[in-house]
């Protein structure tokens, strides 16, 4: 290598997150802006995997937490029957 080419190439991608503005500025809100909402089109897209029931983002109310078994039970039951009615929505019935 020559001493005119002794120069090193710099990397195409760096792994380093762009740096982080100091709180309370209006360069870090700015940045806090767009991060959140990078991050919510992530997570509201489709191709989002939220796992299983046990983990992932939590929603609902807080009334949920305090329902007993029974009613849980009842709640899942009626939410599969609207999960089966949502699948079929496209189909159309065909009468012979």
């Amino acid at each position: 290598m020559s001493e005119k080419n002794s120069v090193k190439p710099r990397p195409v991608h760096s792994k380093q997150p762009e740096p982080r503005p100091e709180p309370g500025t209006p360069e870090f809100e700015a940045w806090l802006l767009k991060r959140a909402k990078e991050r919510a089109a992530e997570y509201f897209s489709g191709d989002y995997d939220l796992g299983d029931d046990e983990r992932g983002i939590l929603a609902g109310g807080y009334e949920r937490l305090l329902m007993s078994d029974e009613e849980l039970a009842e709640e899942e039951e009626a939410m599969e029957q609207a999960q089966k009615q949502e699948r079929r929505k496209h189909l159309k019935p065909v009468n012979k």
